[in-house]
């Protein structure tokens, strides 16, 4: 009897825990893993916006009577080897052309001191201008009823914005490379902006630069696009307050040395790799594949040639002076060769490609020699 009473009890008490347990010891909730912190979130890239036309947007497209009657008859008119005319108008202070298309006026370029750009300021930074207008990064545009997706770098963003104006044309702002003030800007219609093309596209196709062979004196034409990089340069220089870069017969004759080194022998300078670049380039005739050599390049390019210079580059393609001009002074490393000081300056072009080169002045080499 006393074993039953026994096992009795120990049944009890088994079944009191095994009832308690879960009240007395609740089961541990597993937690769940959490979401992890560098998660990228992405968001759908938003329309860029277009702000009301004003000033040169609104000639833009226009005949070019229309554009004359407010600004007068042109000081200098050329050719330029790409099926369009470049015009030049008198400006204080700065310089004005006009591209010209079948009579339309299709690219406008301004770079001075003082000029009526306005929604702009020349002068303005960069951060005034992002205070002032809602500057887009992603372009969804069309084309020939095709799409047409652009995007700016932080850099494009910085240096080299691009606005949309209401009347389906754009504005190329060029802000300076070491201090981002605006310099210059380039008005243009979206047939332009897709043959210049500084920056990237994700769909759709940049148009290829049109080469005019016939009936054209190269020859002359390299040569007024040499005085206009001059002149242009030397006009930016100005409105950094610095003096003008001279030019010299053997700066002149030692750039087109080199340039026609590079053109004819390439692969003396280029590796493998560099090469294939540049023939791709060369058959694309596209603005933004351009083709800059390197500072070990240019080096390797002097030295075949016996030269000694101070700096330099090459670049191609070179379609249209003024707006290359804006184009290298938003990079900071071209900024610098540009506004270098105490050199004389050469330049030479050959079609699409140009070289500058800035050698030590011959009265400084003959005064150390004396």
């Amino acid at each position: 009897m006393k074993r039953v009473i026994g096992f009795l009890s120990i049944l009890f008490l088994v079944m009191i825990g095994y009832y308690l347990q879960p009240v007395l010891f609740p089961p541990t909730q597993k937690k769940s893993p959490a979401a992890p912190t560098n998660q990228v979130v992405r968001h759908k890239a938003l329309k860029h916006q277009s702000i009301k036309a004003e000033g040169y947007a609104n000639y833009i497209s226009e005949p070019i009577e229309t554009f004359e009657e407010e600004f007068g008859r042109p000081i200098k008119i050329e050719d330029s080897g790409f099926f369009f005319q470049t015009r030049e108008y008198s400006l204080d202070q700065g310089i004005l052309e006009v591209n010209v298309e079948s009579g339309q006026v299709s690219t406008i370029k301004v770079m001075a001191k003082k000029a009526d750009v306005k929604p702009f300021k020349l002068g303005m930074s960069s951060s005034q201008l992002s205070d002032q207008i809602n500057l887009s990064a992603d372009f969804a545009l069309s084309y020939d009823e095709e799409p047409v997706q652009i995007e700016l770098s932080e850099n494009d963003m910085r240096f080299r914005p691009l606005i949309a104006f209401d009347n389906n044309t754009f504005a190329m702002l060029f802000f300076n490379g070491d201090n981002e003030k605006l310099v210059g800007a380039v008005y243009l219609d979206i047939e332009n902006l897709l043959r210049l093309m500084p920056y990237q596209i994700n769909s759709g196709n940049p148009l290829a630069n049109r080469v005019q062979e016939s009936n054209l004196d190269w020859t002359l034409l390299n040569q007024q696009k040499q005085e206009r990089t001059i002149n242009a340069m030397n006009v930016y220089r100005t409105l950094r307050k610095l003096e003008k870069l001279p030019t010299a017969d053997s700066s002149m004759t030692n750039s087109k040395k080199l340039l026609k080194s590079f053109l004819t022998t390439p692969k003396k300078v280029l590796e493998t790799d560099r090469l294939e670049e540049w023939q791709t380039d060369q058959g694309a005739h596209l603005s933004n594949l351009s083709f800059e050599l390197t500072p070990t390049e240019f080096k390797d390019l002097a030295k075949n040639a016996k030269l000694d210079y101070e700096d330099g580059f090459f670049y191609s393609p070179m379609i249209d002076p003024l707006f290359n001009l804006l184009d290298w002074i938003s990079h900071e490393h071209l900024t610098e060769i540009v506004t270098t000081s105490d050199s004389e300056l050469g330049v030479a072009i050959n079609q699409e490609s140009v070289l500058v080169l800035l050698q030590e002045p011959e009265k400084t080499k003959d005064s150390e020699i004396g």
